[in-house]
């Protein structure tokens, strides 16, 4: 994985037209797109624009894997305008499916690690504590 780097042939083959996380199911489509994250990390600008077309598919793993990509591309960093914060609170407070929630729980996750915010963790712990919630971790 090149981590980073921007690009990587396996994951992001647009010369043969190929996208590696619709060659996998499941769970593997979730990790491929999560591992964009990876890819693109921290260039969230450039990260938001190729991940943007996954969090927009109809296949809910790939939708939760586009959301964990999110959250590792932003991960460390600090942006005065926060658009992974927004995009993903508002996709956890929106979404239905208990993958998609998770995926949203976990994209957070990778970008406020250790950050002690708040403001998350207002949002996430009704969630956490609701016994009739199925999202449990």
């Amino acid at each position: 994985m090149n981590a980073g780097f921007g690009t990587d042939l396996l994951i992001q083959n647009a010369e043969a037209n190929e996208d590696w996380v619709f060659k996998n199911k499941e769970d593997g489509q979730v990790a491929a797109a999560a591992s964009l994250g990876m890819i693109l990390l921290w260039d969230i600008d450039e990260g938001l624009s190729q991940i943007d077309k996954y969090m927009e598919r109809r296949e809910t793993e790939i939708v939760s894997g586009a959301f964990m990509a999110l959250g590792l591309t932003n991960s460390g960093i600090t942006n005065e305008c926060d658009p992974v914060f927004a995009i993903l609170t508002d996709k956890l407070e929106t979404c239905r499916e208990e993958q998609l929630k998770i995926g949203a729980l976990m994209g957070l996750s990778f970008t406020y690690a250790a950050t002690a915010r708040a403001d998350l963790l207002d949002i996430i712990t009704p969630i956490i504590l609701d016994e009739d919630n199925s999202t449990k971790l």
